[in-house]
């Protein structure tokens, strides 16, 4: 019975391995997060909220006691067997009032210079979000410059800024761009 188990184990540990095959051609979604199955997976899971979620149960937040959000942190290399030209940010966020002046953030960093900032820019929400209290669409397209290598790291995360309200954020996408 536990060779079975150990076998069935086995399996199923293959089949989640992922190859270089498995990588996303730019003009793919590299990313999608709603949130939903994290619960239990991190070690601070204060990042998410059933407060307000656009689908599902769950969304990402920040407020004055939490700076940053959930991150998503990848090497370019594994992203896509193509250098990528830059990516494409999706999200749905909410904001209750207008003190909720939080940034969402992209930035490219070299772990081996001590991750050290290669490139970042960000959504500013207050210049895309014009209503209060329900959920907005925010889109940006990210140019990434020529000097980016296959193993610098991208990340993308919301970050309080100087909002003085919660912001929530949830389902989130990253796509290469061609």
């Amino acid at each position: 019975m536990k060779s079975l188990l150990y076998a069935g184990l086995a399996l199923s540990l293959a089949a989640c391995s992922s190859s270089g095959s498995d990588q996303a051609a730019a003009g793919d979604y590299i990313t999608r997060n709603d949130f939903e199955s994290m619960m239990g997976w991190l070690p601070d899971a204060t990042a998410l909220t059933k407060e307000h979620a656009h689908s599902g149960s769950y969304a990402t937040v920040v407020n004055p006691d939490k700076e940053f959000s959930l991150t998503y942190n990848a090497m370019l290399g594994d992203m896509s067997p193509h250098k990528l030209r830059g990516v494409t940010v999706e999200a749905w966020v909410f904001l209750s009032d207008d003190k909720g002046s939080a940034k969402l953030g992209l930035q490219v960093v070299d772990p081996d210079q001590d991750n050290k900032e290669v490139f970042g820019d960000g959504i500013n929400l207050s210049e895309q979000v014009k209503e209060y209290n329900t959920w907005t669409k925010v889109s940006k397209e990210f140019m990434l410059p020529d000097n980016v290598t296959y193993t610098q790291r991208l990340k993308v995360f919301l970050w309080r800024s100087d909002a003085a309200s919660p912001v929530y954020l949830d389902d989130l996408t990253i796509k290469g761009l061609e």
